[in-house]
């Protein structure tokens, strides 16, 4: 009978360590229905959609979108080109969430603004969701910030669980938003050539990214956790996103959705950090767990030749 245990034993922690050692990593979108520079009209911001969605649609992703409320609008009036873009990812069965009404900046608004803001962030989008019996649960924060000081971070937190929302945790972390103001940029130079070395770039920074806090998670957790990615709806991606779920699944990820990557133990992991940054969440339980500056480096940075062509005025 003890062997029989032994034997089990050994098989639960093989079964328990191929669970972990498997990649897995979550979607998420920022800023739906679109943001681009490049594709401004109603009929470009549907191509820039539908081909977000064919990326989804191929590799099997369940992504979820983030949406601002503030974008459906148009004269202050419900813009329905815009609303029209939120049913083609539900026509998708993919998830939408709340990024606020007008992604105002928690370090720089009350508690009381930030509120208005997420409860403006269900008008249009909650009743559209729900039309469509889907879940409306998740809240991502703008820009990643949480509060500035404890009380401010302690107030949203209560609200945002008070309104039955989970928050929408980021362990990569990377500046795919600045690599598409630089594509967008080279496409309204007309430049193909310029947006086909800032494209192939993004996606070898992207994928060091993602190496990057692999690494700090396998210091912090001893295994790999699941992980959750954010990028925008942007242009880069528009044409991009297909390239970098190929090289992601080169590097042995299958893609889950948020709400799955979340079982991982990882994110009941405590949280105490408040500040000004904008930070990946491997970075708040490191800070909270007494990491230091050396833990730290290593992250990733964006080529000068991007941030140039990123902020050119055209």
């Amino acid at each position: 009978m003890l062997r029989n245990l032994r034997i089990f034993l050994v098989v639960w922690l093989g079964m328990v360590t191929m669970g972990y050692s498997q990649k897995q990593i979550a979607i998420t979108i920022d800023d739906l229905p679109t943001v681009s520079r490049y594709y401004v009209t109603a009929d470009a911001q549907k191509q820039l959609t539908q081909k977000l969605l064919v990326h989804c649609t191929t590799f099997q992703v369940p992504a979820i979108g983030f949406v601002i409320a503030g974008k459906l609008q148009r004269n202050a009036k419900p813009d329905s080109d815009a609303i029209k873009l939120l049913s083609m990812w539900l026509s998708a069965s993919l998830e939408l969430g709340n990024h606020t009404f007008a992604h105002k900046d928690y370090n720089l608004v009350t508690f009381e603004e930030m509120k208005n803001d997420v409860l403006a962030g269900e008008q249009i989008v909650k009743n559209l969701v729900q039309r469509q019996r889907k879940p409306f649960r998740f809240f991502r924060h703008p820009f990643l910030r949480k509060g500035d000081t404890q009380a401010k971070k302690d107030s949203l937190e209560a609200f945002l669980k008070k309104r039955g929302y989970q928050e929408a945790p980021v362990t990569v972390d990377n500046s795919d938003w600045l690599f598409s103001r630089a594509y967008d940029n080279a496409l309204l130079l007309g430049d193909t050539l310029l947006a086909s070395q800032v494209g192939k770039r993004y996606v070898d920074y992207m994928h060091d990214c993602v190496a990057y806090y692999e690494a700090q998670s396998d210091s912090l957790f001893g295994r790999p956790i699941k992980h959750t990615l954010l990028i925008h709806a942007n242009t880069i991606n528009s044409d991009y996103l297909g390239t970098l779920f190929a090289r992601l699944k080169q590097r042995g990820y299958s893609f889950v959705s948020l709400s799955e990557a979340l079982t991982d133990p990882a994110y009941r992991s405590e949280d105490r950090f408040y500040g000004k940054g904008g930070i990946s969440w491997l970075h708040r339980w490191a800070l909270t767990k007494g990491k230091k500056g050396a833990f730290f480096k290593g992250e990733p940075e964006v080529p000068a030749m991007i941030d140039e062509l990123a902020n050119r005025k055209i």
